[in-house]
C-alpha cells in the first residue's frame, strides 16, 4: 500500500494537468513531452442544457493567448507550493474572503487576484473587437458580484432542497439533450 502517493497520474486532480501522447503515464510525459494541457478550473453551467456557457470557453481561449504572450517566469519550488495552496484556498466558497499569495509575495483575496488578471487582459486585448471585451466583462462580473457565479445562482434556487432539486434539474437537462 502506498502512503500519500498517487497510484496513477490520472489521480492528480489539480486545475491544470499536463497530458502526454498515449496513455497518461509519467514515463510517456518524460519520453514524449506534453501533448495537450487539460484545464479543469472552469465552471460547468448547470443553468444551460449544454452544461457550458460559450463565453466561458471563449474566455479560456483568451486566457491561453494572454498567458502565452506574457514574459516567461521562473517558478521556484516556493512558487509552486504557493500555487497549490492558492488552489486549495480558492476552492472555498466565498472568493472575496479567501486569501491567496501572489508570486511577488503580496496577499490578496482570490476575487481581487482574478479581477487584476482580467484587468490586465482587458488592456492586452484593448485593440481587439468588442466581443473580447464583452467576454472579459462577463468573467469580471463573476468576481465583482458573487451573485453572478453559477454556484451562487444554484444555491439560491435550490435552497432547502439541494439534492432533490439538483436531481430534478439533471433529469430535465437529460431530457432536453435526448429530445434534440
Amino acid at each position: 500500500m502506498l502512503q500519500g502517493l498517487l497510484k496513477a497520474p490520472s489521480e492528480l486532480y489539480y486545475p491544470i494537468r499536463l497530458k502526454p501522447t498515449g496513455e497518461n503515464k509519467l514515463e510517456n510525459l518524460r519520453k514524449n513531452g506534453v501533448n495537450h494541457i487539460e484545464l479543469r478550473m472552469f465552471d460547468l453551467n448547470p443553468l444551460r442544457a449544454e452544461g457550458l456557457e460559450v463565453k466561458d470557453v471563449l474566455f479560456a481561449q483568451l486566457l491561453m493567448v494572454w498567458l502565452i504572450c506574457r514574459p516567461e517566469e521562473e517558478l521556484s519550488v516556493r512558487h509552486q507550493v504557493h500555487a497549490v495552496q492558492n488552489f486549495k484556498n480558492a476552492a472555498h466558497y466565498d472568493l472575496k474572503t479567501v486569501k491567496i499569495a501572489l508570486p511577488d509575495g503580496r496577499i490578496c483575496s482570490a476575487a481581487q487576484a482574478a479581477i487584476n488578471i482580467i484587468d490586465e487582459m482587458k488592456n492586452f486585448f484593448a485593440r481587439i473587437q468588442i466581443d473580447v471585451q464583452e467576454i472579459l466583462d462577463f468573467q469580471y462580473q463573476k468576481f465583482e458580484n458573487a451573485d453572478n457565479r453559477y454556484a451562487w445562482i444554484i444555491r439560491k434556487q435550490f435552497q432547502g432542497g439541494f439534492v432533490k432539486n439538483g436531481v430534478k434539474l439533471a433529469k430535465k437537462r437529460q431530457d432536453e439533450c435526448v429530445q434534440k
